[in-house]
């Protein structure tokens, strides 16, 4: 068990489409004061939302991402940009390309790399040498990993290759056309997060109303990845009303 020192921000909108704007708004008002920020965005289905809102933003003039430096959060081993479903391929095709960031702003893992402990090591160093993450946006998953830090991670883990949970497996199979074989990922770590100037965590859905109300609850705990952020000097959680739907109850 460990100890909270924080509480997260909460900030619940009526729908999917006002939380994901105001998610895209938090990332639009970081590069208006610092156009070089060194963000760290996740891929898949939850923050489809807030990469239409600022690829929106992005194609009108209204927001500017020439400057900043995009780190992957990120992919299943054996994996790459090249393979339909891969988290580098759902984000190339929901976010970097339509916003034409150049690939000299994207450092992102190599799922395919022949020494995945290497390809952590060179994530690392980048994101060191650029002076942490400014913003970190994650989603959740149904047994409270952040990324892919599973389970029983311990929080001071930066960028690490990690054994996926059955259930993680069982829900990535709907990024892929046909059954895909799943047995890890490489991550940036819990440590990433926790020290990342802000983090926010997007919910949306029932599904995950449960889940939510568990990482904002007591014990804090590695055996619930997502409870990490009640240690985070500066976290939000931006939910729709499903997702807080338990939140709302406990008040």
């Amino acid at each position: 068990m460990i100890i909270s020192i924080m509480t997260p921000k909460l900030s619940i909108y009526p729908d999917y489409q006002t939380m994901s704007m105001a998610a895209a708004e938090r990332v639009m008002t970081l590069l208006s004061k610092k156009p070089d920020a060194v963000i760290c965005l996740p891929s898949g289905s939850t923050p489809l939302g807030m990469f239409q809102a600022l690829v929106a933003k992005s194609q009108k003039g209204d927001t500017d991402f020439s400057k900043c430096v995009f780190i992957g959060l990120d992919e299943w081993i054996g994996l790459g940009a090249d393979d339909d479903g891969s988290c580098r391929d759902l984000l190339d095709r929901d976010f970097l390309k339509p916003i034409g960031l150049r690939e000299n702003q994207i450092v992102y893992f190599d799922g395919k790399a022949l020494n995945p402990e290497s390809e952590c090591e060179r994530v690392n160093k980048v994101v060191e040498s650029l002076g942490g993450l400014d913003l970190i946006v994650l989603g959740v998953g149904m047994n409270g990993h952040l990324a892919l830090n599973e389970p029983g991670t311990p929080w001071d883990t930066y960028a690490h290759i990690s054994d996926l949970a059955p259930i993680t497996i069982e829900v990535g199979q709907k990024y892929f056309k046909k059954p895909t074989i799943l047995t890890k990922g490489i991550t940036v770590g819990i440590r990433h997060m926790l020290e990342a100037k802000t983090a926010i965590l997007l919910a949306s859905g029932t599904s995950k109303a449960a889940v939510i109300s568990r990482a904002l609850a007591f014990p804090v705990t590695t055996d619930f990845p997502a409870t990490a952020l009640q240690n985070h000097l500066n976290a939000e959680f931006i939910l729709d009303e499903e997702a807080g739907q338990e939140i709302a109850l406990n008040k």
